[in-house]
């Protein structure tokens, strides 16, 4: 006996004071639940059947039949039995009536039967002779995964009835309603009304016992599913405890001999078949023998994938073995993919061949009988098949729970990616042979398009890398700009070339044969491609002669003016002082005329004429337009090539010059930017020293409309004559002014023509 000090046993953080304050709280709950189950106004409703009135049936007495207790619904039955039994005494003795009446009985003994039903499969388990022993063998816990997978089987097929009798209660209930609205139609005094309430009863009572047989298999159902979740935990538990046995890996391996000796006889078998087809021209006999074929080859499959679960039980076993060294996972992921598409395309055949049989029998029932159970074995084969796939499936994960168990995840999970890889590099290896089409005999696979683009993407590579070094080699100041260019483009054409070959090789064409081509290339060149072939020699040429290069300012003989971007083997791009690039074809500069204006020297000279008015000192001019052309960054000057000014020629109002610079080309983009910029300075020097640049200066006569006046002279002279506008005002003028003047008139006329110039201002 333990004796707890007091002060131990309630003191605030002792455990037996939290226990007890728990069990306080737990009966407090406890009474409190129980005082309000006795209030008076929370008493539980009691049940109260309703028994039908078939004098005046009502459409809803039976809704309640649902939510009663098995108890309940036995005496309500009882109760209705008894109502309806006395009612239908009183019924007329009509033939069709008594029928009625009869399939009313039934169903209610229906009802009856489906509870005895429900009772018996109570005791019937969905696992029948299924054991789960402790520390089980590969080849127990293989046994005990059958007849699991056997009692899944019958459950699914549970389910699947579960799910018609869905569909059976929802038209049940259909067939109720139209009753219901049937009786609501005929009138109580109308004959027919005792026959459409004896149809609505047995209507309702046929749903009563559609919906206690829903009943029976849904607790069916779920007793099944809990006994199959407690097998699956049973399974697991087995591989757990699963022990090493010796006599189960003999076993195994002798099953294993078996299976490989049926596979052999299978082919032998299936050759014969095939053989015969081929020698036997019956149409019966050949579809005979096709459906042997199939056969064999379901059985075929079906040995695989037993072959397959016999291994994998004996790597199990093995890796359970004491001091057993590192076991490989046992894994083919090809096997059940496979499997699976060889099911569907022999399902396939089936159906086309009972489609194929029907049209043959016709009406013959004996012969369709013959050929249908030879299609129903095949179809089981099938089936079975299915069942060995999903076998195979658990078998694989059961397989890798016990390694990892046995051997620790890290290492398990290693061995799977290496099986991965390894199916991965198997998988590519059998798409890479697929043959995608033939070129001169020779198939070409995808292993040679992957080669082919390997190919081109090591050209591609090895261009990069000589534009990279030729780049360098610029930098470095070790060559030219315009010969590393000219030698990219020779490496990119021979790359190109070998590449061509190369690929030509690999799609299994002979490259002596390349002669044939060529033949046929220079045809096609004579014609068609002319142009382009001319374009390309001439690009050959320019590489090669090097009368231009990258850089250089070219002006050709259609009036394009710019500098050479690049060369390349159809045209050549110039882009021009408007930053416009224009493609030129490579033979406008073969067989054209091209102006470089930096082939050897980039300095070169330009005129720009200006003038000057009458008077002005020609050294002054000379002086002030050097002075200008200084200003300019591009002027070149050396001992050799000076800036010169030169008097061309005297012109109708100014002294004509032109200003002799030399520049570099390399400097400036165009011609025309040269001459405004040498302009502009010009124009700047001239205004600074007061030079005047003349505007154009013409004398104009003008003879006037009218008849020549007498006493004016009609010649013309130096100067400029403007008269009034008619004759009636130059005599006036002269009225006035030459009355007492006295003079003759041609004196007059002369004096006149230069009065009016001297004396105009006068008036």
């Amino acid at each position: 006996m333990v004796v707890i000090p007091t002060r131990e046993l309630f003191h605030p953080g002792s455990l037996l004071r939290q226990c007890l304050l728990c069990a306080c709280v737990t009966l407090f709950m406890l009474l409190a639940a129980a005082a309000s189950a006795q209030l008076p106004g929370s008493a539980p409703k009691e049940f109260s059947p309703v028994i039908p009135d078939f004098d005046n049936l009502a459409a809803d007495w039976w809704t309640g039949w649902p939510d009663a207790k098995p108890d309940q619904r036995k005496q309500w039955l009882a109760d209705v039995d008894k109502a309806w039994r006395e009612w239908s005494k009183n019924l007329p003795e009509e033939e069709d009536l008594a029928k009625q009446v009869a399939s009313v009985n039934v169903r209610i003994d229906g009802i009856r039967n489906t509870w005895v039903k429900r009772e018996q499969l109570k005791k019937v388990g969905v696992l029948q002779d299924v054991e789960f022993p402790d520390t089980p063998s590969i080849l127990q816990w293989a046994q005990a995964d059958a007849g699991v997978a056997r009692g899944r089987q019958r459950y699914n097929g549970l389910q699947l009835e579960m799910s018609q009798m869905d569909e059976s209660v929802a038209q049940s209930l259909s067939r109720l309603r139209e009753k219901v609205l049937e009786l609501r139609d005929i009138g109580k005094k109308d004959a027919d009304h005792l026959v459409a309430t004896v149809a609505l009863f047995y209507a309702q009572i046929a749903h009563l016992q559609t919906l206690e047989e829903q009943r029976m298999l849904r607790e069916q159902l779920t007793a099944w599913g809990d006994e199959l979740k407690f097998a699956d935990t049973e399974l697991k538990r087995m591989l757990d405890e699963l022990q090493y046995s010796e006599e189960a890996d003999k076993r195994l391996q002798k099953a294993q001999s078996a299976e490989k000796g049926t596979l052999e006889e299978l082919a032998k078998e299936r050759s014969a078949a095939q053989n015969l087809i081929f020698e036997t021209s019956d149409a019966t006999v050949t579809l005979q023998e096709q459906i042997k074929i199939m056969n064999y080859s379901v059985e075929a499959l079906a040995n695989r994938l037993e072959l397959r679960k016999q291994e994998l039980l004996l790597a199990m076993n093995s890796v359970l073995q004491p001091d057993a060294k590192k076991q490989e996972l046992s894994l083919s992921k090809d096997l059940v993919p496979k499997t699976q598409s060889i099911r569907e395309n022999l399902t396939r055949q089936l159906n086309i061949r009972q489609r194929q049989i029907v049209a043959w029998a016709g009406e013959d029932a004996k012969s369709m009988n013959k050929w249908w159970r030879q299609f129903e074995k095949v179809d089981s084969g099938l089936s079975r098949v299915g069942d060995l796939i999903n076998d195979v499936q658990r078998y694989e994960n059961a397989q890798l729970y016990v390694y990892q168990r046995q051997q620790g995840w890290w290492q398990t999970l290693g061995d799977q990616i290496g099986h991965q890889l390894r199916d991965i590099r198997n998988s590519w290896r059998k798409l890479a042979n697929y043959k995608l089409f033939t070129i001169s005999e020779q198939p070409i696979t995808l292993r040679d398009i992957a080669q082919m683009i390997l190919v081109i993407i090591g050209a591609w590579a090895v261009s990069r890398l000589l534009a990279w070094f030729f780049r360098r080699m610029v930098r470095r100041k070790r060559t030219s700009e315009h010969v590393a260019y000219n030698l990219e483009r020779v490496f990119n054409y021979c790359i190109v070339l070998i590449t061509f070959l190369i690929v030509l090789s690999m799609v299994g064409l002979d490259t002596s044969k390349l002669t044939l081509i060529a033949g046929a290339l220079s045809v096609g060149l004579g014609f068609g491609m002319q142009a382009i072939f001319s374009n390309f020699i001439s690009g050959i040429i320019l590489l090669f002669e090097q009368p231009l290069r990258v850089g250089d300012l070219v002006e050709l003989e259609s009036g394009v003016f710019g500098r050479i971007r690049d060369i390349n083997v159809r045209s050549t791009r110039i882009t021009t002082r408007d930053n416009v690039d224009i493609l030129v074809p490579n033979s406008e500069f073969v067989t054209g005329r091209v102006t470089n204006h930096t082939l050897e020297d980039p300095v070169r000279r330009i005129h720009v004429p200006f003038g000057v008015a009458y008077g002005t000192d020609p050294e002054v001019v000379r002086e002030a337009a050097m002075q200008a052309a200084e200003r300019v960054p591009v002027t070149f000057s050396n001992w050799q090539r000076k800036t010169e000014v030169w008097l061309t020629g005297f012109g109708d109002s100014s002294l004509d010059f032109k200003l002799v610079v030399w520049v570099n080309s390399n400097a400036v983009s165009s011609l025309g930017d040269l001459a405004a910029m040498y302009n502009l300075e010009l124009l700047r020097e001239f205004d600074e020293r007061g030079i005047e640049i003349p505007f154009p200066q013409r004398d104009v006569h003008v003879r006037s409309w009218g008849p020549p006046v007498p006493g004016v002279a009609t010649s013309h002279s130096e100067s400029i004559s403007v008269p009034h506008a008619g004759s009636a005002g130059v005599e006036d003028w002269h009225g006035d002014e030459g009355a007492g003047d006295g003079s003759d008139d041609a004196g007059g006329g002369d004096d006149g023509a230069g009065g009016e110039s001297g004396s105009a201002p006068g008036h």
